[in-house]
């Protein structure tokens, strides 16, 4: 057995369409392969929120399997799913209207003022958004060498600029970019 440690980055901005401080999901597993997914072992199984929009996620993500022994050998998949709600805050302009998340969930969770960019008002708040069983589940293709008496790091990134979109008048999340080296 080996410890396995992963650095879990964000990155945090505030710009039309982009996550402004908040995009928290909970993690509720976190496993990992060394036969491309036929199988998997767990590295992780709980409930943890991570806002991978904070500068503190990294800190976060990483304590969910920081110090787990996993067996040596090399893994190339590393399977994560999440819970069944997304907390997201931003907005998007369009038109020459800034809409913004205010709180509400879904459909519901967008106001609008007309005739501003970049403006928003006292209502502007995380919405929660509710994430399709189908994604739920993300795997990542990975080559991670775990040896005996040596502590395996992978650095895992996440980018939430871009991330919000208009459907009509209502704001809805995307997926941010992850990246795993």
């Amino acid at each position: 057995m080996a410890l396995l440690g992963l650095l879990w980055c964000g990155t945090v901005s505030a710009a039309s369409t982009d996550a402004d401080g908040t995009y928290t999901v909970t993690v509720t597993l976190v496993e990992a392969s060394t036969n491309g997914g036929t199988t998997y072992i767990t590295l992780f199984s709980g409930s943890q929120a991570i806002n991978i929009a904070a500068v503190n996620a990294g800190a976060l993500a990483a304590g969910l399997v920081s110090g787990v022994d996993i067996p040596v050998g090399t893994y190339n998949r590393i399977r994560v799913t999440i819970g069944a709600t997304l907390l997201a805050k931003g907005y998007v302009n369009s038109a020459g209207s800034t809409f913004y998340t205010n709180g509400g969930s879904n459909g519901s969770g967008t106001s609008s003022i007309a005739g501003s960019d970049n403006t928003t008002s006292s209502t502007y708040a995380a919405s929660t958004y509710a994430i399709p069983s189908g994604d739920r589940v993300s795997t990542f293709t990975v080559s991670i060498l775990v040896q005996q008496g040596t502590a395996a790091t992978t650095r895992v990134t996440f980018n939430t600029a871009g991330v919000f979109s208009l459907n009509g008048t209502v704001v809805v999340p995307g997926a941010p970019s992850v990246s795993v080296s």
